[in-house]
């Protein structure tokens, strides 16, 4: 009898061990089957599928749970213990542009794989990359557009009187009041300009004429002006054909950037078919990058291009309306004379 109590006890300390194992497998797995995970890689662009590491993935699931985790250095990251439900994830890098609600299932007792791709940041370096050739002529285009620019607002700048011209004209006409022609031509000497020189191209016709005691005539002083706007006009239009030049071509060669994307995109799918999207989308980005930049170019120089026109009609309208009330101011005072 007191061999049998003594084997049941053996066979019971044996097989308690068992129990305990049994048990704990079975409140793992009912732990396991209350939660789920998510699982990836974070991945670059490139056929190749470069890892990125030390990625950061935010994760934002029902109830208000969120959390961060770190990939680490080839790229895999991996969130344990979520709920079951859908998840928005956020992978930032601070080489790559960061990518935002990307939704995944999350399933009780289930590993989620999801992998993350992520593009380098653009940069200006990029976008001419991508552009192929005509990026070339673009860029030669922007340069030249901005230079002349700058040196038309110089210049227009560099152009304006020293004094405003109602002063400027209130001293001319005292000078010819007082008849004194060279003093009206030493104002026009010290406001500078395009209207003063103008204006004493015609005084200095009129003293000359005074000098050589004969009569001049309305056509003479006329004459003198025009020819002095001769000199003076052309250097304020100067360079603007430049400017609308630029901006009726960037957008022909934005056109022909567009023609050659879409030509790469059509050979991509001949050859390979639709299976390679990223080269596909390549030749659609170079497209649709070229059209963007020609017209980022062709707009600000048709502006300017009005600007400085409309600038350069209001100069000259001036100089016109100016140049006609000196010379009956003139012609006044050498009737009154006789």
């Amino acid at each position: 009898m007191r061999s049998l109590i003594l084997l049941l006890a053996m066979a019971f300390l044996l097989i308690m061990p068992f129990v305990v194992m049994a048990q704990d497998d079975t409140a793992s797995a009912g732990l396991a089957a209350t939660t789920g995970s998510i699982r990836g890689a974070i991945v670059d662009t490139s056929a190749k599928r470069n890892p990125i590491g030390n990625a950061t993935i935010e994760w934002f699931g029902v109830g208000g749970d969120k959390g961060t985790v770190t990939a680490d250095a080839n790229g895999n990251y991996e969130i344990l213990d979520l709920k079951p439900g859908q998840y928005a994830l956020t992978a930032r890098h601070s080489k790559h542009s960061t990518r935002t609600n990307l939704s995944v299932s999350v399933v009780a007792g289930n590993e989620s794989l999801f992998d993350i791709k992520m593009r380098p940041k653009d940069t200006p370096i990029t976008y001419f990359k991508k552009m192929g050739i005509v990026g070339y002529p673009l860029l030669i285009c922007s340069i030249v557009l901005l230079t002349y620019i700058i040196e038309r607002a110089y210049a227009l700048f560099k152009s304006r009187a020293r004094v405003g011209t109602e002063e400027f004209m209130a001293q001319i006409t005292e000078s010819l009041r007082n008849e004194n022609i060279m003093e009206a031509v030493s104002a026009c000497e010290e406001a500078g300009g395009p209207l003063a020189n103008v204006l004493k191209a015609g005084l200095l016709k009129y003293s000359q004429g005074m000098i050589e005691e004969r009569q001049i005539t309305k056509e003479e002083i006329q004459e003198s002006i025009q020819e002095a706007g001769l000199l003076e006009i052309p250097e304020l239009e100067r360079h603007l054909t430049v400017i609308s030049t630029i901006a009726v071509i960037s957008p022909l060669f934005g056109l022909l950037g567009t023609v050659t994307g879409m030509i790469r995109a059509f050979t991509t799918i001949a050859l390979e078919g639709t299976g390679d999207p990223q080269q596909l989308a390549g030749g659609i980005s170079e497209a649709l990058l070229t059209t963007a930049a020609g017209l980022t170019i062709a707009i600000p120089a048709l502006i300017a291009y009005n600007y400085f026109d409309n600038k350069v009609n209001n100069y000259v309208l001036e100089i016109e309306q100016v140049s006609t009330e000196m010379v009956n101011s003139l012609l006044l005072g050498t009737r009154s004379q006789e």
